[in-house]
């Protein structure tokens, strides 16, 4: 009978950890959208996230609403729970945000980002999010502590993509804050902050 449970226990195990590696790989596939037909124009744009800092992107292209989020799904948040999260590239240029990504990362939680060819000459809207935890301790008298870490939502920024050009969303602070800082990315790695940018709440 033991022998049996260890048995069962073990298969339990092994088919959690094959879940989360095929999480994993699913998630760390590029999945540059779909924009069909040669006449289309296209940009490229780089998303930064972490389990509990999601940043998400929505935009409608050819009749379809198109959602992508960086550390919001739950591949992506439980490879960058692990610390496995890896990134994706389409070879946007490396800027100094890629220098500093570590000093992003907090326990259970990695900072990595995932870059998307979008169509240029539409809205693209970005936005982030905190999720904050709740943590639950016992007390020696049968009592119970609850901490609430703190959330947040951030307002949406929207934007025009230019045909051919690149663009970075990153978060606007290190510390348990909400914000994007859009940015566009030059062939020599250099940024440039986005000018015409519209901003709206998102309540």
């Amino acid at each position: 009978m033991f022998v049996t449970s260890k048995i069962k226990s073990n298969l339990n195990l092994i088919k959690f950890m094959i879940i989360g590696i095929l999480l994993s790989l699913n998630f760390n596939l590029a999945m540059a959208q779909d924009v069909t037909g040669d006449a289309a124009p296209q940009a490229r744009i780089r998303i930064f996230g972490q389990n509990g800092k999601p940043t998400n992107m929505k935009y409608r292209f050819q009749g379809h609403v198109v959602k992508e989020s960086t550390g919001g799904n739950m591949g992506g948040a439980f490879a960058s729970m692990l610390g496995i999260a890896r990134n994706s590239t389409i070879g946007i240029p490396a800027t100094t945000t890629l220098e500093t990504m570590k000093q992003h990362n907090h326990n259970l939680s990695k900072l990595y980002y995932r870059e998307f060819t979008i169509p240029a000459n539409i809205p693209i809207t970005i936005s982030n999010a905190i999720i904050g935890l709740t943590n639950v301790n016992n007390t020696h008298h049968d009592g119970k502590i609850i901490n609430y870490q703190p959330s947040c939502q951030s307002n949406k920024l929207t934007f025009v993509a230019k045909p051919g050009k690149d663009y970075e969303a990153v978060a606007a602070s290190t510390s348990a804050q909400c914000g994007v800082i859009l940015l566009e990315v030059n062939a020599d790695g250099s940024t440039t902050p986005l000018v015409n940018v519209e901003e709206s709440a998102d309540h």
